[in-house]
């Protein structure tokens, strides 16, 4: 993180604010921003009593942080969490951010005196040193109890509930171990609990203190990671296939195309296309990526965004500066380690024959659609209105597929309604790749 640590001053009532990266699968999470105990793991009912939605078991990614501060530093001893881009429900991140204020710790030195010590000195915990939590352990404690944090309550969950009926506590952070559901009793694998146990969707990359002060010419202001962030990435990956004959060499049944990648299903925009009709986007059909990079520069710059802004947008102004849109394109089955592994295993067995006179190892085929292509857009600015990444990958593959045309993109900006484009990419596509900070 490119933030400048420092060494503030903490007394024992005093909190330090740390600056956190945070990479998450967000399939079976509410998003980030934590939904209150009305929104997130509980039953929302309708006026008539029936119910709308069932949350029981799904929280938001700062939720799970909430209760993971719980456990490590206590819950009345951290306070302002903000998050420099709030991730909708379903969205991924390689890397967020976010900031805490963690009240620090007592010496242990001072802990560790003898109560004779305390009655003749006069001083009482609050007036002990205080010393502040390092970086290094608040990333290693958090993700120590992420990993083992489970969507349903918890005999320690309901230990730290009892300590505060007892204590009467009542803050801000929230109290959301006692809502949280039951594991079921009757579980039809012994492995259920373990791995409600065990969740990995979560992991602290880092953390820093970050400088006390904004940069110039706001440096009256406390350092607020929202505000600081300079440029976020995002990227969205699309798998899409095509229609092939039943024919053809070498094809795959039709039916097979949309399910064959089960490894992906949260994790791309799944598009099969069953007919090709007036397609001239390749031999083999698929979207026209020359086409949807002209669109894309069209939105490289200064806009008002309005014509791809979400409803229930809550930024002032839809005028927001997009550096680059890319679109890239390539065969799924070439596409990461597993491949390129085989194949230089392969080689290197043939080499080792070669030289004891063997026959050729054989190359391992991995059983994928010819037509599957990946498809990844690639999108970089300094801030972004509501859905809008979203809003335009829907728009761009409308472009990839003949739909509108690339210079049509610039008429629908131009006439700032929403209207124009219909629909949204599903949120799985998508994620946040980086947040840089100045």
């Amino acid at each position: 993180m490119s933030f400048v640590a420092t060494a503030p001053l903490a007394s024992a009532r005093a909190f330090t604010r740390y600056a956190f990266a945070v990479q998450y699968h967000g399939a079976d999470f509410l998003g980030f921003s934590y939904q209150g105990r009305k929104g997130e793991n509980c039953i929302i009912y309708n006026k008539d009593q029936s119910i709308q939605a069932d949350l029981r078991g799904i929280e938001s990614i700062e939720g799970r942080i909430r209760r993971a501060l719980d456990h490590l530093v206590g819950i009345d001893n951290y306070t302002n969490i903000q998050v420099s881009s709030r991730t909708d429900r379903g969205v991924h991140a390689w890397r967020n951010t976010f900031q805490v204020d963690i009240r620090p710790r007592l010496q242990q030195a001072a802990e560790t005196q003898s109560n004779a010590s305390n009655i003749d000195t006069g001083k009482g915990p609050a007036d002990r040193p205080a010393r502040v939590w390092s970086p290094k352990n608040l990333v290693n404690g958090l993700n120590y109890y992420l990993s083992r944090l489970s969507n349903y309550a918890s005999e320690e969950d309901e230990m730290i509930d009892e300590d505060n009926k007892e204590n009467n506590t009542s803050t801000n952070n929230g109290d959301y171990s006692r809502r949280l559901p039951k594991p079921p009793k009757k579980a039809f694998h012994s492995s259920f609990l373990y791995n409600q146990q065990t969740n990995k969707n979560i992991c602290i990359l880092s953390s820093a203190i970050p400088p006390s002060k904004m940069p110039r010419p706001n440096q009256d202001i406390p350092w607020d990671v929202r505000f600081t962030a300079t440029r976020r990435t995002y990227a969205y990956r699309i798998l899409h296939s095509c229609y092939v004959s039943e024919n053809d060499d070498n094809s795959v049944p039709s039916t097979a195309y949309y399910h064959s990648q089960p490894f992906e299903h949260d994790r791309v925009w799944r598009i099969h296309d069953k007919e090709r009709k007036n397609r001239t986007c390749g031999e083999r059909g698929g979207l026209d990526i020359d086409a949807m990079n002209r669109a894309g520069s069209y939105l490289v710059g200064t806009h008002d965004f309005t014509s791809f802004r979400g409803k229930g947008c809550q930024r002032s102004s839809p005028v927001v500066t997009l550096e680059d849109v890319c679109v890239i394109q390539e065969n799924y089955h070439e596409n990461g380690t597993l491949s390129s592994v085989l194949h230089k295993n392969a080689m290197k067995n043939t080499k080792e024959n070669e030289k004891n006179n063997q026959p050729q190892s054989h190359i391992p085929r991995l059983h994928t659609p010819e037509t599957l292509r990946l498809i990844t857009i690639v999108i970089t600015g300094k801030s972004f209105v509501y859905h809008q990444v979203r809003n335009m990958v829907a728009c761009l593959v409308d472009v990839g597929k003949g739909k509108i045309k690339p210079d049509e993109v610039k008429d629908i900006l131009e006439t700032k309604d929403r209207r124009r484009v219909q629909g949204m990419a599903p949120a799985k596509g998508l994620f946040l790749v980086d947040v840089e900070h100045g």
